[in-house]
C-alpha cells in the first residue's frame, strides 16, 4: 500500500537514506525544492510538478510546504528475529529503549527522534496497543525514525529476558524510583517506559532491576514521556561518557 510523506525534513532523510521507491511531487522550486529534487535525482525517483491542491489532496492536509513524497512502502528497519538483534549488539554501552504501550503517535516520533540523538541501539514496542510507523511519527521524529532500530514483538516481558541473558541492567522510569542521577547507569543498559497515562505497568516494574526517577519541584506529578525518554537518555549517556 502506497504510503505519503509530507514535511521538508522527513523527505530529505528518507531520500538520502535512499532506500525508498515511488514519487517526489512538488508545487514550486525554491531552495529547499532543489536540494530534495537534487537527491531524488541521485537515486533516481521520479519526480512530477504539480498543484498545491494536489499536494493537499495526496496527504490529506494543507500542511504539506509544497512538498509530497509517495512511497510504495514505508522502509522502517523492523527485525524478526529480537535474539539475533540481541547478539550483534555487543558493546560494553549498548543501549535499549522499551515502550510499554505508547498510544501517541506523536509521543512515539518524539521518544524516536530522542533515541537517534542519543544513539539508541534498538527500540522495542508490543505489537499490540501501542502506537506503529505512521505518517505522524515520521514527521514528528524529522525523519530520524528511519535512522533508529525499531522493532515490534509479541510482549515486552520475553523480551526483558533475552535482554537479562544478554547482560543487560533493566532500569524502569517510574515515579517512586531512585533519582536517575544517583543510579550507575554505565554499562549495558535497557530502559523501559511506561504509557501516558497508567505508567509503567505493574509486571515491567518487577520485571526491572531497579526503578528510577526524574528529580523535580514541580506542581505536577510526573513528565510527559516524550520529555522523560530525553532526560533519561542523556543521563544514561553522560555517565557512559558518550559525550
Amino acid at each position: 500500500m502506497p504510503v505519503t510523506i509530507y514535511g521538508y525534513h522527513a523527505i530529505q532523510e528518507l531520500l538520502r537514506k535512499g532506500l525508498v521507491r515511488g514519487v517526489l511531487f512538488y508545487a514550486k522550486r525554491n531552495k529547499k525544492t532543489e536540494e530534495l529534487l537534487a537527491l531524488a535525482a541521485e537515486h533516481k525517483l521520479d519526480v512530477n510538478r504539480t498543484t498545491a491542491e494536489e499536494l493537499s489532496r495526496l496527504c490529506g492536509t494543507h500542511d504539506h510546504r509544497g512538498l509530497v513524497l509517495v512511497l510504495e512502502s514505508l522502509p522502517l528497519e523492523y527485525r524478526d528475529n529480537i535474539a539475533l538483534s540481541l547478539k550483534k549488539l555487543r558493546a560494553e554501552n549498548a543501549l535499549v529503549v522499551l515502550l510499554d504501550g505508547i498510544t501517541d503517535p506523536h509521543n512515539l516520533g518524539a521518544i524516536l527522534r530522542s533515541c537517534d540523538q542519543f544513539g539508541a541501539d534498538l527500540v522495542i514496542i508490543p505489537k499490540r496497543k501501542a502506537a506503529g510507523e505512521t505518517q505522524t511519527v515520521l514527521k514528528i521524529s524529522a525523519g530520524a525514525s528511519n535512522f533508529v532500530n525499531l522493532m515490534s514483538v509479541p510482549n515486552l516481558r520475553g523480551a526483558l529476558a533475552l535482554l537479562k541473558k544478554e547482560g543487560f541492567w533493566v532500569y524502569g522510569a517510574h515515579m517512586t524510583g531512585k533519582p536517575v542521577n544517583q543510579v550507575d547507569l554505565r554499562g549495558r543498559v535497557a530502559l523501559i517506559l511506561g504509557s501516558e497515562g497508567r505508567g509503567l505497568g505493574a509486571l515491567l516494574q518487577n520485571e526491572s532491576d531497579e526503578l528510577v526517577a526524574i528529580p523535580a519541584r514541580g506542581h505536577i506529578d510526573s513528565f510527559n514521556v516524550s520529555v522523560c525518554a530525553g532526560i533519561m537518555l542523556y543521563e544514561i549517556r553522560r555517565q557512559q561518557g558518550w559525550f
